[in-house]
């Protein structure tokens, strides 16, 4: 366990290998935990690449109260704690998925990160979906203010994956936080949204963004626009046809995890 701010305890596990060549620092979604993403770690692994990876504040084996924080600065302070332990010999990248996506940006933007070689994100959460209307965030905001620890609209598991395996494995992962979103997290997230959204063109890391095509969970145009806005000089948008949120986990998740690989290994 890693203490972060506010006395949270942070589960962090990492995957080294021999004769390393990068490492690279996971950044997990909202409700789920980094152990999810086992698979994706063993293809970097048979590259040469050691991973580190931890449970946000709130999420998986760390503390803190499940799925909540007040501003997205909690999030990013995990990060930095977490990024603080990573030896930086090697060349040192960044993967982030749906909010983990979110917070990365925050946190590679929060402060010039020279050692950042390059950046992943997967379905990141960079504009509130289509659903997400004006009217709806001012009820949110409103309801925030009352009760911020209420909850709100529950995530559809089907949303995540075209997979059947892997919906039912996400129904009845008991480590998952399967309620309604809290109307407080809620508006830490939108905030961030917004605050990140004003920066998109000061990104300027190599990067590669990908999201599913057909994702509900997150606005694919929120990728698009980061894509567009980035002055980066090493830049890639991929979009996958068809695909829902959870990219890594679809059906055509060996084709997905390759290219990301692939991109990663050109850059070491």
């Amino acid at each position: 366990m890693l203490k972060s701010t506010n006395g949270i305890e942070l589960f962090t596990k990492n995957y080294i290998v021999d004769k390393a060549t990068a490492s690279l620092l996971i950044i997990h979604g909202l409700g789920e935990y980094s152990e999810r993403y086992v698979h994706v770690i063993k293809a970097f692994n048979e590259i040469g690449v050691n991973v580190y990876t931890f449970d946000l504040r709130g999420h998986g084996h760390s503390s803190g109260e499940r799925a909540f924080v007040t501003n997205i600065d909690e999030y990013r302070e995990d990060a930095e704690k977490v990024y603080r332990t990573v030896p930086k010999d090697l060349p040192f990248f960044v993967l982030g998925h749906s909010m983990g996506g979110l917070i990365a940006v925050h946190f590679l933007l929060f402060n010039e990160r020279n050692d950042v070689k390059g950046v992943i994100l997967s379905g990141s959460a960079l504009e509130p979906g289509g659903d997400v209307t004006p009217l709806k965030q001012r009820i949110i905001r409103l309801l925030a203010k009352v009760s911020p620890k209420i909850k709100t609209v529950k995530l559809n598991p089907e949303d995540i994956s075209r997979s059947k395996e892997t919906v039912e494995a996400y129904k009845n992962d008991p480590l998952i936080y399967h309620d309604g979103g809290k109307a407080g997290l809620a508006v830490a997230l939108l905030d961030g949204i917004e605050l990140q959204k004003k920066r998109f063109t000061e990104f300027d890391y190599p990067f590669l963004i990908m999201h599913g095509e057909a994702d509900k969970i997150t606005n694919p145009e929120g990728s698009k626009s980061l894509y567009e806005q980035s002055k980066s000089s090493d830049k890639t948008l991929k979009i996958w046809d068809g695909a829902f949120h959870e990219i890594f986990n679809e059906v055509n998740q060996d084709e997905i995890i390759r290219y990301a690989v692939d991109w990663l290994r050109i850059r070491i």
